[in-house]
């Protein structure tokens, strides 16, 4: 595969190792308590919480927030590639893609086309969404359903659902500070807390704003398998020479991957790399130029589940 490369100009905020150490940690679990990942990077503590009070006021990251399993709220998730309509500008296709509320994350890449993220609750509601997407002058060049990695079997109590809706927002806060808003007691949040985490339903957290920093590429690596995704996907997860973000994902009968390093030659190791093994049988790479994610959908998703009783 022939890869054109290309310089991408930013203006962002610069992060060294040590912070790239402290937003895998916090991608972990970012209510991890900072005298944890003391620990774990050997930085004192002071520098540990100056370092994260830094990334938030540069705007990377942008908010703690959680995850759980979407399906439980009727939906089914989707990733789609899009591309601009003959005589249409990508830039406008991105402007016009925010304001479909079931798209959740949206990836311009360099050669101007666009991965999605996207919600639909059944075969109609995906028929109107793409449908939305043709009507702005976009190509939907294909989709896939992707795997869910939270149990689907284990419900959410409404207790569970209040708790998520306000974790959504900030997932860093204390349980006191979560019982007094939702006025239930400080050992409910804990147990239901608990619960989740136990029982992996839920994962904690931060939203990166991949734009506000410099020195960094993100790309966008597409592999088709030979055999099952999910499998080899677990088994990419512990080589840690392969530098992806939260977003990685099994979809069938592909893999997703938003990896990211330092420079061209560093992506580029990778996707070889990721090219080579011996289970994959195509693969793609291109580099994301900008991105954007919309979580007003989810947010009122289970918000209605609260009212819903």
């Amino acid at each position: 595969m022939s890869i054109f490369f290309h310089i991408i100009l930013k203006s962002g905020h610069s992060v060294d190792a040590k912070d790239f150490e402290i937003l895998k940690i916090l991608d972990i679990n970012c209510r991890i308590s900072y005298s944890k990942v003391t620990e774990i990077i050997n930085l004192p503590l002071r520098k540990v919480s100056n370092r994260i009070d830094n990334l938030i006021k540069q705007n990377i990251i942008a908010r703690f927030t959680v995850q759980f399993n979407y399906n439980s709220l009727g939906y089914r998730h989707y990733i789609g590639s899009v591309g601009p309509a003959e005589g249409k500008m990508a830039n406008i296709i991105f402007q016009e893609l925010k304001f479909i509320n079931e798209i959740y994350r949206i990836w311009e890449l360099i050669d101007g086309t666009f991965t999605i993220s996207f919600f639909c609750r059944d075969a109609k509601h995906l028929e109107e969404v793409i449908n939305n997407i043709l009507n702005i002058g976009a190509e939907l060049h294909d989709y896939t359903e992707t795997r869910v990695h939270f149990p689907s079997d284990i419900p959410y109590s409404l207790t569970d659902w209040q708790i998520i809706f306000y974790l959504l927002s900030n997932s860093r806060a204390s349980k006191k500070e979560i019982a007094l808003a939702l006025n239930i007691s400080e050992k409910t949040v804990n147990r239901r807390i608990r619960r989740m985490v136990n029982m992996k339903l839920i994962s904690f957290i931060p939203e990166i704003n991949f734009e506000a920093i410099s020195g960094f590429i993100p790309a966008v690596v597409t592999l088709e398998t030979i055999g099952p995704s999910k499998r080899i996907y677990l088994k990419m997860k512990e080589d840690r020479s392969i530098k992806y973000w939260r977003n990685a994902g099994s979809v069938s009968p592909s893999i997703v991957l938003f990896i990211y390093g330092k420079n061209m030659k560093d992506i580029y190791n990778m996707y070889r790399k990721l090219e080579n093994r011996e289970d994959i049988k195509r693969a793609s790479l291109t580099f994301v130029v900008r991105n954007f994610e919309n979580s007003t959908l989810i947010e009122d998703a289970v918000l209605e589940k609260i009212q819903g009783g």
